[in-house]
């Protein structure tokens, strides 16, 4: 058996069924006594220049180890396939069985790609628990204010309670004032009539005793 390396460019409409195409080639080797020492699926890429006016194709990779006339059905069934847009067979002299360099590179971007979007669903997490955390000290603020506007207006109503009854004292008192002064002007008068009528009475025996005098 000889050893082969195998690329093929994938319609890009039969994307979807790019896994079972790799599959029936696998089937292929494997049917006929062969083995498949490599395969690869690299996906979707950009094609280095447009082919029947398409600019990207499915990709995969297969190393191969089988007869010659394996190797030529394979040929042959790409040529009339028309999901296989191009394909390359090249003659190894061994198996190959570590990860191409482009596999190696899809894993890299992959990697990374998982890593920025990690770090991204962290910093929105992070993000809504800064909002959260925002919220919730307006919240508390708000309540806060709420509780002393609260406590401000109670206080209000209390004081105003309290002058009340000494605005009611004070009315009283100024009703009570004028009845106290006329009490007050009538014992004056009284006791000014009362000392009227003794210097009366005294002017008259003063009298009195002045006529006897002289009599």
């Amino acid at each position: 058996m000889r050893h082969y390396e195998i690329v093929a460019l994938v319609h890009p409409d039969q994307s979807e069924q790019q896994d079972e195409i790799i599959n029936r080639y696998r089937r292929i080797v494997e049917d006929s006594g062969g083995k498949v020492h490599r395969c690869e699926d690299w996906g979707r890429r950009k094609l280095a220049y447009p082919i029947e006016k398409l600019f990207k194709a499915g990709y995969f990779l297969l190393n191969i180890e089988c007869e010659p006339e394996v190797k030529a059905e394979i040929e042959n069934v790409f040529r009339y396939n028309d999901s296989i847009i191009r394909s390359l067979i090249l003659r190894k002299d061994g198996p190959v069985t570590e990860q191409s360099p482009i596999l190696k590179q899809i894993i890299k971007k992959k990697a990374e790609e998982k890593e920025q979007a990690e770090r991204a669903a962290e910093e929105a997490r992070q993000a809504e628990a800064a909002r959260a955390e925002e919220e919730a000290r307006k919240a508390a603020e708000a309540e806060k204010a709420a509780a002393v506007e609260t406590a401000s207006q109670a206080e209000a109503a209390s004081e105003s309670t309290d002058e009340e009854p000494q605005s009611a004292t004070t009315d009283e008192e100024s009703e009570t004032t004028p009845t106290e002064q006329t009490e007050q002007t009538i014992e004056a008068q009284s006791d000014s009539s009362s000392e009227t009528d003794d210097q009366s009475a005294n002017a008259e025996e003063s009298q009195e005793d002045n006529a006897e005098e002289k009599s």
